[in-house]
């Protein structure tokens, strides 16, 4: 099924010379769920349980993901030495206890927020039901590491730094909301935290949750709805969190009703939070400009506490270096500010920055802070998933019915298609880690005209009108189109300005506000993408396409090539690439 010809791992690589163990990373308990294999420091695979059951933001064990891995790298579970759990579940019930005893009597109704017991609950049946499932050595070793330190890990490990300061944000951990640490070589030291609910990541989910969006998928919505708010001094929301030396804050408590609540409830914001900001708005309701003015309140107190946060950690560390994670740093706007301030010359967020990461974060913190394993050489790629073979996807285009060919230079052929407007599927090599897509399970189209951007919004996507799209351009043209606050963009985690003269010719990849989220291309890593963008611009004058995930409405975005077509068919694209072999034009161009 999976094509082993690039990162394979053959059943006999395990006892090599150095006799490197074989890691199993384990992101569980959580939204977005996910694995990770390691042997020694050496990443073999990395992918979230939602590709594979097909729930967006999946909180299943992920069963269907450790059987993937196990097959693409063509291994058996045996072969695995270590498992290491993204979660410390003893400190989590500890510590949830100690909460509601701290703020007794208004966090009373925690108590009977079972979730918090069935983890610790699962934790301890965990070893049962894995050996029980694949009929594994009961020697196998067993190891947590706490939430906050894996994401921590997800990025410190991944940077290439020798050295750097480490920030991690996201609504909370075990009971933590913040970690500020130090990176050194193999280990990762003296960290401290900031506790729930001082937590900036629960206040942008209670916003969220406010504006009728869904917590843990509506964040993004919220931060492109924010692009058209004013700067409303009705919705300025400056003075809930509270600075504090050394990067800390506070949150105002009394305008929220998560600090004190189990997160099943109708509100996550106060009466206070309501009488002061107008009444939540239902989710079929239609989006007044209100809305947008509190979206737009939203994210500048996102920004002023990384900013802060970013302040604090620098003096602590004097390091020049920061790596992020957590699901706060997936906020593309406060990245940009806070990099634009100078504080740090250089920045690594962890492209599987949310939860999904924290599988990798736990399974490389073992290995090198643990194990002393070494690093891993050279830029991250968030390459990790599976990758399939043209036979596969033979089988998946005849099995639909659609004819297809193998074109003699295929960058050709698709940059003409792409050249005449229409919307192509790109599906090729190993799958990305993490929430976007970044080139090999895509979305492309011509960025040049509005009327794209409004079509992929209403007809393929099925989504807001006004989230915006990504631009992908060859790395060394970057600073042509875009305002350029790093020297690279890879991971489309940075909104940068549209320079004022193409604007007007990025017209579906520009938002309201002139920016947008670019991911950059380097031909020493993606030779054959960076050729698809120098055809087009022979075609049409600009190396620059829009690049959003290969999913349809409410999906993950795809793996195999039987779900490429799928989504292809159910979408309404035009052209559909599956490596080297391209669908036959049978639909006419828009």
């Amino acid at each position: 099924m999976f094509d082993r010809r690039e990162g394979a791992r053959a059943p006999s690589l395990k006892r090599g010379i150095m006799q490197q163990p074989v890691i199993l990373g384990l992101g569980v308990f959580s939204h977005d769920s996910g694995i990770a294999i390691l042997q020694g420091g050496k990443i073999l695979f990395a992918a979230e349980q939602e590709r594979f059951d097909r729930v967006k933001h999946s909180r299943a064990f992920p069963y269907e993901a450790i059987d993937a891995g196990i097959e693409f790298l063509g291994m058996s579970f045996s072969d695995i030495d270590h498992i290491v759990i993204n979660y410390d579940t003893t400190l989590l019930l500890t510590m949830y206890i100690s909460y509601i005893w701290r703020y007794l009597p208004k966090s009373l109704n925690m108590l009977f927020d079972r979730r918090r017991y069935e983890n610790a609950w699962k934790s301890g049946n965990l070893r049962n039901k894995i050996i029980s499932r694949y009929k594994c050595n009961r020697n196998l070793k067993w190891h947590s590491v706490p939430h906050h330190l894996a994401h921590a890990a997800s990025a410190f490990y991944c940077s290439g730094f020798e050295s750097s300061a480490i920030l991690t944000s996201d609504a909370l951990g075990e009971f933590d909301s913040v970690l500020m640490a130090k990176g050194e070589g193999l280990r990762i030291n003296a960290p401290d935290r900031i506790m729930f609910p001082h937590s900036i990541g629960a206040v942008y989910s209670a916003v969220t949750d406010h504006l009728g969006f869904s917590i843990y998928e509506g964040e993004g919505k919220v931060m492109g709805l924010a692009a058209y708010g004013n700067e409303n001094p009705i919705f300025d929301m400056s003075d809930l969190v509270k600075y504090l030396p050394d990067g800390r804050y506070e949150i105002r408590p009394e305008y929220f009703s998560f600090p004190y609540l189990p997160w099943v409830h109708e509100n996550w914001v106060s009466k206070k939070f309501l009488n002061r900001f107008g009444k939540k708005r239902e989710k079929k309701e239609p989006l007044l400009q209100k809305h947008a003015d509190i979206a737009r309140g939203l994210q500048n107190l996102a920004d002023k506490v990384f900013v802060h946060l970013t302040h604090g950690i620098a003096k602590k560390t004097s390091e020049k270096n920061l790596c992020y994670a957590g699901g706060v740093a997936l906020n593309g706007y406060s990245n940009t500010r806070a990099l634009s301030d100078g504080i740090f010359e250089k920045m690594f967020i962890q492209p599987a920055a949310n939860d999904g990461g924290t599988a990798l974060g736990a399974a490389l913190y073992h290995a090198h802070n643990n194990l002393g394993c070494p690093r891993e050489q050279g830029e991250f790629s968030p390459y990790l998933g599976p990758s399939f073979s043209g036979r596969d996807c033979e089988k998946a285009f005849s099995g639909a019915g659609i004819s297809y060919s193998q074109p003699q230079n295929l960058c050709k052929e698709a940059a003409a298609r792409l050249a005449r407007g229409r919307i192509m599927g790109w599906f090729r090599g190993k799958m990305e880690v993490g929430p976007r897509a970044l080139g090999n399970r895509s979305i492309l189209t011509d960025p040049r005209f509005a009327a794209t951007k409004d079509h992929l919004n209403n007809a393929v996507k099925k989504r807001e009108s006004f989230r915006p799209f990504a631009p992908v351009v060859p790395l060394h043209r970057a600073s042509e189109f875009f305002e350029m606050p790093a020297d690279s963009s890879p991971y489309m985690l940075l909104i940068m300005k549209v320079r004022p003269e193409w604007q007007e010719k990025l017209r579906a990849v520009t938002h309201v506000d002139g920016t947008a989220r670019v991911q950059t291309i380097d031909r020493n890593i993606d030779p054959l993408f960076t050729s698809l963008l120098e055809e087009f611009e022979k075609l049409c004058g600009i190396p620059v396409l829009l690049n959003t995930s290969f999913n349809g409405p409410g999906e993950p975005i795809v793996c195999s090539p039987e779900e490429a077509v799928k989504t292809f068919l159910n979408t309404g694209m035009d052209d559909l690439v599956l490596e080297s072999l391209i669908s036959e034009i049978s639909r006419t161009n828009r």
